[in-house]
């Protein structure tokens, strides 16, 4: 159809959606089901066809509602194309006339109908109490385990929306909504969509299942047109005063990732914009009219650029508004921020995993059995515990009743398992004669059946503090290989457990080809250093994890990453591994793609582990 005739249509359905929701509103029936509405649609179009009968379709033309509050009233003279028009109401208990002036005189719904040149312009009015909108603040988001976003693709349906130069609205609308739950899903923001088919959606059931969500944002995507074909640019909408910082930070974006022309942040009384409890905007992203801006609109590309742009400017509100804070867990040295973990994750615990401070190939496989007895691991020096005080107190006062010692004697001393003894404590030592052997003890005691097992060099100890608490979560033993060849005893157990996935952790370097290749059912979580590794385990388990606290330790040495590994996994969280004094890209890209998660960041160690001067160029604002 032509784009007049495109405009009128599009009043005509604006007419009727408005016209359902008043309806739903009148009769009070604020929580229903979608089908309710699909009722409420019916009953609305009888209504309409019965006005429209009575003036002549071809005589009528279609406007968009109006909203009064109870007692208020508005000069319709304002506007210059109601100039001349006679104006009278359908019904005057609810809707006074008093010449251009009309005043809301009772609760409810009903008609405008304003005369002019045998043209008759037709309004529906719903008149409602007075209310203030009580929005959630968003500073309270931290009751949540990450941000949400409900993505409105504006109409659906047997509603088109704006048809012209062979697109509907509906379509693209739906398109680019869909782009924009990608990328803010991939920034770990949790999105509920109004529609993510083809179908038709009342206002009033947009803004119910919104509200009903509790969304810390909402963002209605549209296509605008107009009469004039030369109109161009992205407009972008606000009603409340919470929604004009969103509005704002969006319509920033979308000029700048376009270049197009910038028809600015409006306010305006859209539905769906007005009747949500959260920051909302409504984003016209284009003219469908303008034969230019529809050939960009049909454009995946350009259909991306849009996406990303929301994504961006909506991301940047939220994240400005909640900025990253970091919290150290740390004590004086390597054994004190182990028992420092160990209170900040257990009141008590009647398990304990006891590995060497000094040397790390023990104690990378330990996690896994930590995991299982939900126990932390505490770290300990090469001598006996009465010179350990500390340790030795926190064993007595948590409530220890069993302790797992990780390594030989050489590691942790014989008489510890004395010592432990005389406190009422029993122990178990998990140790062999080489580190793999050590790796397959502790397998062995874990007791997994689920088939998986990762390998992780054991002449470092990055990679195997990448994995661990992954495989704690998932039950999967660690086992230690050398670099070209895999040990005898490691793949011995892996032939008599029945392990039929194996996660070989690090590139080639790290465990070669000739490894892999003896081990069942491969894949290779490595990337070019550490750091890349530990984001390629993270991006592969991403989707089975809790971001809501995430965890950053040093990649340069083992204890804290090891100690924090055990409460990681007790919480289906990550450890992600950091450089020292300067930011490795590949943990910005960690904390970037979960910072819609995030809601507590814990540092291990002090700033001589992970400098402060890190943390902030990583984009952590606040550290405590």
């Amino acid at each position: 159809m032509g784009v007049l005739e495109n405009r009128n249509y599009k009043k005509i359905i604006s007419f009727i959606l408005t016209l359902t929701v008043a309806i739903g509103l009148f009769t009070r029936v604020f929580t229903v089901k979608a089908n309710a509405y699909t009722s409420n649609s019916e009953i609305v179009e009888k209504q309409l066809k019965s006005i429209v009968a009575r003036y002549g379709e071809e005589n009528v033309l279609f406007e968009d509602g109006i909203y009064l509050e109870y007692g208020e009233s508005i000069n319709l003279s304002d506007s210059e194309e109601y100039q001349g028009i006679i104006w009278t109401s359908e019904d005057k208990e609810i809707l006074e006339v008093n010449g251009n002036f009309i005043k809301g005189t009772n609760y409810g719904t009903t008609f405008l109908v304003g005369s002019k040149d045998n043209k008759y312009y037709l309004k529906q009015v719903y008149v409602h109490e007075s209310e203030e909108k009580q929005a959630r603040a968003i500073s309270n988001v931290e009751s949540r385990s990450q941000f949400v976003a409900y993505i409105d693709a504006g109409h659906g349906g047997y509603d088109p929306g704006a048809v012209a130069n062979g697109l509907n609205e509906k379509d693209l609308t739906l398109s680019i909504a869909l782009k924009v739950k990608a990328k803010l899903e991939a920034k770990g923001i949790k999105v509920v969509m109004s529609r993510d088919t083809d179908k038709f959606l009342s206002l009033q059931d947009i803004a119910n299942k919104a509200n009903a969500s509790s969304p810390d944002m909402f963002i209605s995507i549209h296509i605008n047109s107009a009469g004039a074909t030369s109109a161009s640019g992205i407009e972008t909408y606000y009603y409340k005063g919470m929604d004009k910082p969103l509005a704002s930070d969006i319509q920033n974006k979308l000029i700048e990732y376009t270049g197009a022309n910038n028809r600015g942040v409006k306010w305006e009384e859209f539905f769906v914009v007005k009747n949500t409890n959260m920051p909302a905007s409504l984003v016209e992203c284009g003219f469908i009219t303008n034969v230019n801006e529809a050939n960009k609109l049909k454009s995946a590309s350009y259909q991306d650029t849009l996406a990303r742009a929301i994504v961006d400017g909506a991301s940047s509100y939220l994240f400005e508004k909640n900025p990253l804070v970091a919290n150290r867990i740390y004590g004086l040295d390597r054994y004190q921020t182990s028992y420092e973990v160990f209170k900040k994750g257990w009141s008590s615990s009647e398990t304990v995993v006891l590995a060497s401070g000094v040397d790390y190939p023990d104690a990378l496989c330990a996690t896994p059995l930590a995991s299982k007895y939900n126990a932390p691991i505490l770290l300990m020096e090469n001598t006996s515990l009465k010179n350990q005080a500390t340790l030795t107190d926190l064993l007595k006062s948590r409530g220890v009743k069993k302790v797992f010692i990780i390594g030989g004697t050489s590691a942790i001393p014989s008489s510890v398992e004395k010592e432990l003894s005389n406190m009422g404590i029993s122990s178990k030592r998990l140790g062999g004669k080489t580190r793999y052997e050590t790796s397959v003890k502790i397998a062995q005691e874990l007791g997994s059946s689920t088939g998986e097992a990762a390998i992780v060099s054991g002449l470092d100890f990055a990679d195997g503090l990448s994995i661990s608490s992954i495989a704690g979560k998932k039950n999967m033993p660690i086992l230690l290989s050398e670099n070209s060849t895999i040990p005898q005893d490691v793949l011995n157990y892996v032939k008599s457990s029945n392990i039929k996935k194996t996660y070989v952790i690090g590139s080639t370097s790290a465990i070669s080809n000739n490894v892999s290749n003896k081990l069942p059912n491969v894949e290779r979580l490595g990337g070019l250093n550490r750091y890349a590794t530990n984001k390629a385990i993270y991006s592969k388990f991403k989707s089975e994890l809790n971001l809501s606290n995430l965890y950053i330790a040093s990649g340069l040495d083992f204890p804290d990453a090891l100690a924090s590994s055990a409460l990681a996994s007790k919480q289906n969280s990550f450890v992600v591994l950091s450089n020292v004094n300067y930011v490795e890209k590949e943990v910005k890209d960690v904390l970037t793609s979960s910072r819609g998660s995030i809601q507590n960041l814990y540092v291990l160690g002090g700033n001589v582990a992970v400098s402060d001067n890190v943390l902030y160029n990583l984009g952590i604002k606040f550290i405590r």
